[in-house]
């Protein structure tokens, strides 16, 4: 089924703030991020040899979903036909690859895509190796080994050898109460669909979501926590956030005006519902933000620096000066 088709049905859910993705699989919240800034942000880490670091993030994040959000018997389907029909349709309607093809040659799992997320940007990377990864490791149960990740932008192919020694699991939040986190209601201001409507968000022929000409894909926000946990080359990410922004927002524009495009753009692709201030400071107040799966403490570093990196077009010299956490709830404060 096509992405349009699922917003139309309700198969996507979509509320201000906050975005359901029910297609398939259990029920699981996602935001709408900017492909470019996560894939330079990975790209920024494994130059500077955190190749390993993006490898375990990328490896956790899609173990602890795929473990959530799975049925508990999928690893009971067929290797081809849990990948090659399942998981190619899921992943080729919501934008996120343009095919897959998943074989089992003895002991090795060949797996080969293409137009593949992340990877199409920048390249080879070490996060994409362990997502697929993680995979492997759950349907069979087993320790795997990389023998070969052979990425371009336009097509990859990799190959892993099946080990006997058992995949140690991973532990995650409890899911109800990682459900009750995520819980929200419909308030004022801008949906997904309104914003489709509108053409702040564009959906083409290619399946996928774009802001002004810039790819938004659909995360399961658990891995901007255990990116902010990592607390790697994080304060380059406004750096990155900037740049992005700085090619596609009118410099000339009022300063309420930038506020109000952001505060529809954060609204529409599922961050949380959204005030802002402006006085000789600039506050943001987010109610319900995206919680994650992890055991650990939830930590919204990532996405906040995103926030930062906007707002420089603004004023170049904010900072984050405060932040403010309670139940659903955070405060943000920017200032010189």
């Amino acid at each position: 089924m096509r992405l349009s088709e699922s917003l139309r049905r309700g198969i996507m859910e979509t509320v201000v703030g906050g975005i359901i993705n029910k297609f398939k699989v259990k029920s699981r919240r996602d935001i709408l991020f900017f492909e470019d800034i996560l894939a330079k942000y990975i790209l920024e880490c494994e130059k500077a040899g955190q190749e390993e670091m993006t490898e375990r993030v990328g490896n956790k994040w899609m173990y602890l979903t795929a473990k959530c959000f799975l049925p508990h018997t999928f690893n009971k389907l067929p290797l081809g036909f849990l990948f090659n029909q399942i998981g190619k349709k899921i992943w080729t309607n919501i934008g996120l690859m343009d095919n897959l093809k998943v074989e089992k040659k003895e002991n090795n799992i060949k797996i080969e895509t293409r137009n593949e997320y992340i990877t199409r940007v920048i390249g080879k990377n070490r996060f994409s190796v362990g997502g697929w990864g993680a995979f492997l490791r759950l349907y069979f149960n087993l320790e795997f080994k990389r023998i070969e990740a052979a990425q371009k932008k336009e097509k990859c192919t990799y190959v892993f050898s099946l080990g006997e020694s058992p995949f140690e699991d991973m532990e995650s939040k409890d899911k109800d109460l990682y459900i009750r986190l995520n819980q929200f209601k419909s308030g004022g201001g801008v949906t997904l669909k309104k914003a489709l409507k509108a053409g702040i968000i564009q959906l083409k022929q290619n399946n996928r979501m774009y802001f002004r000409g810039k790819s938004l894909i659909p995360i399961e926000n658990t891995l901007f926590h255990l990116f902010s946990a990592e607390s790697v080359l994080l304060d380059s990410v406004p750096f990155l956030s900037h740049e992005f922004f700085r090619e596609i927002v009118d410099k000339d524009t009022t300063d309420d005006k930038k506020l109000n495009l952001l505060k529809n753009v954060l609204h529409s692709t599922g961050w949380g519902t959204i005030k802002i201030k402006l006085s000789s400071k600039i506050t943001f107040s987010i109610y319900n933000p995206p919680y994650g799966l992890q055991r650990e403490k939830d930590d919204w570093t990532f996405l906040i620096n995103v926030i930062l990196g906007y707002l420089w077009l603004i004023d170049n010299k904010l900072k984050i000066s405060n932040v403010k956490e309670s139940y659903r709830n955070l405060e943000i404060v920017f200032s010189r």
